[in-house]
């Protein structure tokens, strides 16, 4: 890693490993509720108390929401930022357009980008995903699995059915039809297949047809 590399890394704040992303999102909720409409300071201090830590993981925790957009820190307190207090707002009335919202937020975030390529060719295992999201940034493996719960949470990742992380919304790919089907489907099978299973049945016969002009083999639908 060049030093270049590593200045822009270290901008990168990763969420803490002393509380995951459940008890993260109830701090944002104390900070904003304790702060009310007004988004008034909150001491670090009483922050911690109502969420039952020690101030020291408030300090460690607000990081990664602060420099996302959720938090802002001064002279030893916390204070919701617009953006916080909506999502705060959304989470007591309507927990899945809260999920959107901050989908939305973080759309161009690092952590979104990095996800969407190390996913844009195949699932992961999130203890994998978490990893790579995290290579050069800690050597605490929780930080890691903290943001892809945090993905998780704003729908940029969801799990399939094998339990691996995916770019959330993403289609699992179509098999490919048995060498034989194209000679075998009727035409009403075939068009009635999804786009994906059509697609791949035309380009079948396309290839079997090049093969037999090539060999000088007759074509079965001459």
């Amino acid at each position: 890693m060049t030093p270049r590399q590593a200045e822009s890394e270290a901008r990168f704040t990763l969420p803490t490993e002393r509380i995951n992303c459940r008890r993260q999102l109830e701090l944002l909720d104390i900070v904003a509720e304790l702060g009310g409409p007004e988004m008034r300071p909150v001491p670090l201090s009483e922050a911690g108390a109502r969420l039952g830590v020690v101030e020291a993981t408030v300090q460690y925790a607000q990081g990664f929401m602060r420099q996302n957009g959720l938090l802002g820190s001064v002279r030893g307190t916390l204070a919701v930022t617009p953006e916080g207090l909506r999502l705060f707002e959304l989470r007591g009335t309507d927990s899945a357009h809260a999920r959107l919202y901050l989908r939305d937020l973080w759309r161009d975030a690092w952590f979104t980008r990095s996800a969407s390529k190390i996913l844009r060719r195949t699932p992961e295992e999130a203890s994998v995903l978490a990893q790579q999201l995290s290579r050069h940034l800690t050597r605490t493996p929780e930080r890691g699995l903290h943001l892809v719960e945090w993905l998780d949470y704003a729908l940029v990742v969801e799990a399939d059915t094998d339990g691996r992380m995916r770019l959330a919304g993403a289609r699992p790919a179509a098999p490919a039809p048995p060498a034989a089907a194209p000679l075998l489907a009727s035409a009403e099978e075939i068009s009635g297949l999804p786009d994906s299973q059509f697609f791949a049945v035309m380009q079948a016969y396309r290839t079997l047809l090049a093969s037999r002009a090539h060999t000088g083999t007759a074509s079965p639908l001459s």
